[in-house]
């Protein structure tokens, strides 16, 4: 099963689940070199590329954001991230990577974790309030009444694509390799009773996410809270003070030696929910063909000419949120930058703005 393994992570390329080539087709850890399979399998994955069709669903995540109060901002890693170093790993050293892209993401109950250790250990009493509506407290027994559920939900923080970033942050992979050296290796293995100098350094080599990258974090009201005045508030308050403790404490693994350290860039953005669009033949219409044309990769320049004189006059009649969607479909079919300038054209005429 070994020698399979190895056959097969000889032959990863670059759209390989990064995920999966870590915690699955490891070959046997060895340490005869840097032409080992263990360091050349370790290279590749320190290599590997950003997933080709990422952006497009970091995009679509995006948008499922605007279906409630939601207030997000652009957080940037200043040092390594090491976020799961508990999960199973052939490394010894685990790593969270997205399930379905296999790209860096840290998950939302680890950002309420620092948050809630963060508030509990600057703010003390002064939050106990805020922590009682963030974290919810359980209900005494017979009473259970007196419960209350959190009233803020704390979304996993996304890798931003790097299509986004510009000039030296825009880095071609998103993983860097690191080590960690156990200096008492027979002590820590529980074999001697005490530590000894004469004992070999035993280095471990790991992956962690390197400096550089984006992460989008994003916390929404939960549903049933947004008929409270003070709510957008204590959304915005939540956003600010869970910056503070990204900020100063880092999240993940090896904290205190300044791993998890992460940056915000930009405002913190409130976003409302987007009203829903109502149920329209024409814009069923239109999303099912602009799907099609996915399929039969018609020339984006014809899809503009049919959009003009077929759907244009159909949908410029509809609702405005009906109109953005149709706008938002249109966007993602057609992409290419020589046509951006006819594409705003047309969708000004149909009413929806950039």
């Amino acid at each position: 099963m070994r020698k399979a393994l190895l056959r097969v992570a000889g032959t990863i390329g670059e759209n390989a689940h990064a995920g999966l080539v870590y915690e699955r087709y490891a070959p046997e850890k060895q340490h005869d070199g840097p032409d080992s399979p263990w360091a050349q399998w370790l290279s590749r994955l320190e290599a590997h590329p950003e997933p080709e069709d990422y952006a497009e669903a970091f995009k679509r995540w995006e948008d499922a954001l605007r279906q409630s109060y939601t207030a997000s901002f652009t957080a940037r890693a200043v040092s390594r991230l090491l976020v799961g170093h508990g999960n199973a790993s052939p490394t010894g050293v685990g790593l969270t990577l997205h399930h379905t892209w296999g790209v860096p993401v840290v998950p939302g109950s680890s950002l309420k974790g620092v948050l809630a250790g963060y508030l509990r250990a600057v703010y003390g009493d002064g939050a106990k309030e805020e922590r009682r509506r963030l974290f919810g407290v359980p209900g005494e027994e017979g009473a259970p009444e007196q419960a209350h559920i959190g009233e803020v939900i704390f979304h996993d923080a996304q890798w931003v694509p790097s299509a986004r970033a510009t000039g030296p942050d825009r880095a071609p992979s998103f993983l860097a390799r690191d080590v960690l050296t156990v200096h008492h290796p027979a002590w820590y293995g529980g074999k001697a009773d005490w530590p000894s100098d004469y004992e070999s350094p035993n280095p471990v080599s790991f992956l962690s996410v390197r400096p550089g990258g984006r992460f989008l974090v994003a916390l929404s009201l939960a549903p049933g809270t947004e008929a409270d005045p003070q709510a957008e508030d204590f959304l915005a308050w939540t956003a600010r003070r869970l910056d503070e403790a990204l900020r100063h404490w880092g999240v993940g693994g090896k904290t205190a030696a300044g791993y998890g350290r992460l940056e915000r860039e930009g405002p913190c953005a409130i976003q409302q929910p987007r009203r829903p669009v109502r149920a329209s033949p024409a814009l069923t219409e239109f999303l099912a063909w602009v799907e099609a044309r996915r399929s039969d990769r018609l020339e984006q320049k014809q899809v503009l000419a049919v959009f003009e004189e077929e759907w244009l006059p159909r949908l410029v009649s509809l609702a405005p949120e009906a109109r953005e969607a149709g706008a938002r479909a249109l966007r993602s079919l057609v992409k290419s930058p020589k046509l951006e300038a006819r594409r705003e054209a047309l969708l000004a005429r149909m009413g929806t703005g950039g």
